[in-house]
């Protein structure tokens, strides 16, 4: 069997880099916030310093992958420069900047949106940003919705967190749909003593809720409107022994968690979708921890994973928290957090 070498390759304004010439790349991927890289290039004949490419602003394509086989992880832009030199060790320019969601979530607005729907707001913005779309239609027409000095980006965000959905910019497509963490989908498989080379989960019902009230008001009918959620109603990929049921089992039904909330709610739906939508993320904490791999491209915050071979307690299906993919001379890892609502 031939050997997979790990390889890269680095792009910057258009011009292939030099692979001898890089000490350490780092991808970077977290929910909530901005992918990353970090690049860091030998520099001690003090040549990189007249490259043109290297200024502020200028595209950065990293790919990663084996024996010239790529994944492209990230196409991003460079926010910062850092020049080190150290008498008697190799002098270094690093590299550091985000994908296209930092520059959007910049610039900030105040602004109302009448008689649409998540989904039609999430196709205007996606439109007014040059972006392409790929976007879940939502069931409610909100009368009135209002951005409040908020970057598109982040308000967004917000709106997806009532529904449980994912936001988050792939290059040139904005995308506003439904958590991974809800559905099946084809995954990675990561499986101990191959491809999988640490792995530290931890079960914690302390963090685990069988109810969640939601607390909100009408304006138009000037009444209260209470939103609930209670164990088993749970949306996820990884089955039916949620955490919250186990607890209940042992425990009885005593964990309850009310929520206030300041944007109008204007249905019972709405309501029920937004207490539901907070039950998810609270009891995707029942099982967490992190992991250390052979680096596996596909590997990316927001994603689900396939453990195997480490028991039947805690193999399985998992969400992604964060990942991150390091590049450097001792070869190619990915690190990894993780979290899962269930347990066996």
């Amino acid at each position: 069997m031939q050997k997979l070498v790990p390889d890269i390759e680095i792009l910057i304004g258009g011009q292939k880099q030099k692979i001898d010439k890089i000490v350490f790349a780092r991808v970077s991927y977290a929910l909530e916030k901005s992918d990353m890289f970090k690049i860091v290039f030998n520099d001690n004949d003090m040549k990189f310093q007249e490259n043109s490419s290297f200024k502020e602003g200028n595209e950065v394509i990293v790919k990663l992958g084996y024996s010239r086989k790529f994944t492209k992880m990230i196409k991003g832009e460079i926010v910062k420069i850092d020049y080190d030199f150290n008498t008697g060790e190799q002098t270094t320019i690093s590299l550091i900047g985000f994908d296209k969601s930092f520059r959007l979530s910049r610039t900030k607005f105040s602004r109302s949106f009448l008689k649409m729907k998540d989904s039609d707001i999430a196709r205007k913005i996606a439109g007014e940003m040059g972006l392409k779309a790929d976007i879940t239609s939502t069931k409610q027409v909100h009368e009135y919705i209002f951005q409040n000095n908020q970057s598109n980006l982040n308000f967004l965000k917000l709106r997806g967190k009532r529904l449980d959905f994912e936001v988050e910019i792939e290059e040139d497509t904005l995308i506003f749909k439904e958590a991974r963490h809800t559905k099946k989908e084809e995954t990675v498989v990561l499986k101990w003593d191959k491809n999988l080379m640490e792995f530290h989960p931890k079960i914690d019902i302390t963090k685990v809720v069988d109810e969640v009230i939601i607390t909100g008001w009408d304006p138009k009918t000037k009444k209260l409107v209470k939103g609930k959620a209670k164990a088993g109603n749970e949306t996820n990929s990884f089955g039916s022994n949620g955490g919250a049921k186990t607890v209940v089992s042992k425990y009885g039904s005593s964990s309850s968690k009310t929520f206030k909330v300041d944007s109008p709610i204007t249905t019972q739906e709405e309501a029920n979708t937004m207490a539901k939508s907070k039950l998810n993320k609270l009891n995707m904490n029942y099982i967490s921890g992190d992991g250390v791999c052979i680096g596996e491209p596909n590997i990316r915050a927001g994603r689900n994973i396939t453990i195997n071979g480490v028991g039947n307690r805690v193999s399985g299906e998992y969400y992604i928290v964060s990942a991150e993919h390091i590049f450097n001379k001792n070869g190619y890892k990915t690190y990894f957090d993780f979290k899962r609502n269930v347990g066996k």
